[in-house]
């Protein structure tokens, strides 16, 4: 029998992105900048989250959504798709790094969108994981879920700060 997981909704940035996690995820220390979330007592799959907001002058949002696309496309190791529920933008990438010694996998959702009148946001959602597991069938499981639940995240104007 598959385990349920129940999911909840935070909202971040001055509400500007929302995204379900686990339930039984925690927030971590995070900066300024960013945010981060792990399943409690966990060594490895770690969510680190930033914003990046670009006000349009020149050429419309949509306009740069599509050409954002396009570039993204154009680069071969990379997977590029858009989310049919949401039209978000996304590209999917995954590095091997090593970090104070420990080999770390990192997965990356760079999910985009427009929001009315003129502005394209982008989220970037790192996945930390320790090589060794990468294989183990619950992180798997959990690279999967993850990948699901951030390529469908929301954006919005709210309580934007010029």
């Amino acid at each position: 029998m598959e385990d349920i997981i129940r999911l909840d909704r935070v909202s971040i940035f001055r509400d500007q992105l929302s995204f379900l996690i686990p339930r039984d995820w925690v927030e971590g220390e995070s900066e300024e900048d960013y945010y981060l979330y792990h399943a409690a007592n966990t060594d490895s799959g770690w969510l680190r989250v930033s914003l990046l907001t670009r006000e349009l002058a020149k050429e419309t949002p949509a306009d740069r959504l599509h050409r954002l696309h396009l570039k993204w496309r154009s680069e071969d190791e990379d997977h590029v798709f858009i989310e049919e529920r949401t039209n978000n933008v996304i590209r999917v990438r995954e590095k091997d790094t090593e970090q104070d010694g420990e080999l770390l996998c990192l997965y990356y959702w760079y999910v985009a969108n427009l929001v009315e009148p003129n502005l394209v946001q982008e989220a970037i959602f790192y996945f930390t994981v320790l090589r060794a597991r990468i294989h183990n069938p619950q992180t798997l499981d959990m690279i999967k879920i993850v990948g699901e639940l951030v390529t469908q995240a929301q954006f919005s104007r709210a309580n934007l700060v010029n």
